[in-house]
């Protein structure tokens, strides 16, 4: 990591005060896709031990004394109970009482439309940021600000929002209708612009845009906002739920953060700042595990969590099976989980085949009971499930496009061959349906989520379709409905999706 100390080096070589040399610290704490984990949970690896929750980051806050911002950087609530039946309320509730002082919109804020969502602001009592959010009419939505600034120890600190501009691929488009994404790069250099003739001399992008990594498609995220656009000391980043241990040091001095998901740690940037010129001579960041039991909880929020919970009440830890072994999901490869799901769909609902997108799969299945909050975990959103017809030429094109997902897709009735990374329509080598080579011209049917068919992920190719039939059935309804019937829920047999060498 680059740290700028250059000015307190030679200060304290000629021998100036320590008083007068002595940095102003400003503490950030951030979160990001928090996704309606308010409460704590049994940790993956010590059952017997409790981590994560806004009690306990609330109690963790408490403890800095000095100057402190705390921002969060989007996907607040879809992905609980608590979050997803109160339209996101209880997150609001908790991120008030906390104090947070900006957060970003997430793409999982659209998830049910826009009046929703401008309901769910008017709940909250810090500015709700998106710079890159647009009308119709070409002008910044009237519900969101583009930035703030905020003076803090006679600094004045500038903060912009940036939601990602993918969204046509990550909602339907009914939620998001009349509304323009523009290109974050662009909205940030106005941003950056903007700030400074208002006289911010510290300036932090709050962005839901994900974090480029090696080996992985290539988009413009946090790095590129770092090296096209001047100006921003630190990017408080979100959307791919990156857990940075260590802080990447950008062009142009930024310093990059994000703190992983499901409010399991919190990040703690430490912005040092020159008394005399107001900018930022040093900048540091740690993430930091919120053990209940080390950092303590703050009794107002965790009363706050505990209203919620009930109001959610106790339908949710309702057993209707037993998982004898953990059935996780690998990002990159065929995993347990998604041969069990896929293949509760298509025997559900007769299909030669099915398909489920690998980002639709937000969490494991714990080994032990299984619960209606586990299916629930699992399958967040209110997802139903779409049977169609197509040619085989067009089912080749849908499984191409599935093995080249950064989160690869998990099928089931069919076994796949196939080279990653390689260009669109060169990634499949050999493809089976019900144990026959893919016939291109046979038509068959595949079973797979309405978010897909409506063009999400990328999926265009679902337009091909020659018949269509709407199930009636949401996908997290029937994956309950076969761990109940099951009684048992094991692993599938493996084998359907083939990596070959490069």
């Amino acid at each position: 990591m680059r740290i700028f100390r250059f000015a307190l080096l030679v200060a304290l070589a000629l021998g100036t005060p320590a008083s007068a040399t002595e940095t102003i610290k400003i503490r950030v704490f951030h979160t990001n896709d928090v996704h309606g984990w308010i409460m704590p949970r049994p940790d993956k690896f010590q059952t017997d031990r409790l981590v994560g929750g806004g009690a306990a980051l609330a109690a963790l806050i408490a403890k800095e004394r000095g100057p402190k911002l705390v921002l969060d950087a989007g996907d607040w609530w879809q992905g609980t109970p608590e979050g997803s039946l109160s339209k996101g309320e209880a997150v609001a509730d908790m991120f008030n009482a906390i104090g947070y002082d900006a957060i970003v919109i997430g793409n999982h804020e659209y998830d049910n439309g826009g009046d929703d969502l401008k309901a769910l602001i008017a709940k909250m009592k810090m500015p709700v940021l998106s710079a890159n959010t647009y009308g119709s009419d070409g002008k910044l939505v009237p519900w969101v600000r583009a930035s703030i600034v905020k003076e803090i120890a006679g600094v004045k600190v500038g903060i912009f929002g940036l939601t990602t501009a993918n969204m046509a691929r990550l909602s339907f488009p009914k939620n998001i209708a009349g509304l323009v994404f523009r290109r974050e790069v662009d909205a940030a250099r106005e941003a950056v612009k903007a700030l400074k003739k208002q006289g911010a001399t510290v300036i932090i992008a709050l962005t839901h845009v994900g974090l480029e990594q090696e080996g992985k498609p290539k988009f413009e995220g946090d790095q590129t906002i770092a090296r096209e656009v001047p100006g921003i000391d630190l990017i408080v980043g979100g959307h791919s739920h990156t857990f940075l241990n260590r802080p990447i040091q950008g062009e142009n001095g930024t310093l990059i953060v994000q703190a992983g998901h499901y409010l399991l740690k919190a990040g703690r940037a430490t912005l040092e700042i020159d008394p005399k010129t107001k900018k930022v001579v040093a900048a540091s960041d740690e993430l930091i595990e919120l053990w209940p039991d080390r950092v303590g909880e703050d009794p107002a929020v965790k009363a706050i969590v505990a209203r919620h919970a009930d109001a959610v009440g106790k339908l949710f830890e309702t057993v209707i099976a037993t998982a004898p072994a953990l059935m996780g999901r690998e990002a990159d490869k065929e995993n347990a989980l998604g041969d069990w799901m896929t293949d509760c769909y298509r025997e559900s609902l007769g299909a030669d085949t099915a398909l489920q997108n690998g980002g639709g799969i937000r969490a494991d299945l714990p080994a032990g009971p299984v619960t209606l909050r586990s299916i629930f975990n699992i399958m967040p959103f209110d997802n139903a499930l779409i049977k169609l017809n197509m040619k085989g030429v067009d089912l080749r094109a849908v499984l191409d496009h599935g093995v080249g997902m950064e989160r690869i897709a998990q099928i089931s009735g069919a076994s796949v061959e196939f080279f990653r990374p390689r260009p669109k329509g060169e990634r499949l080598a050999a493809v089976t349906v019900g144990g026959a080579p893919l016939d291109d011209a046979k038509e068959y049917s595949i079973v797979t989520l309405d978010f897909l068919t409506n063009g999400g992920d990328g999926y265009s190719v679902f337009d091909r379709f020659v018949s269509s039939e709407p199930t009636g059935a949401l996908a997290r309804d029937l994956l309950g409905a076969c761990a109940r019937k099951q009684g048992v829920v094991v692993a599938p047999p493996a084998g359907r999706l083939i990596l070959r060498g490069n």
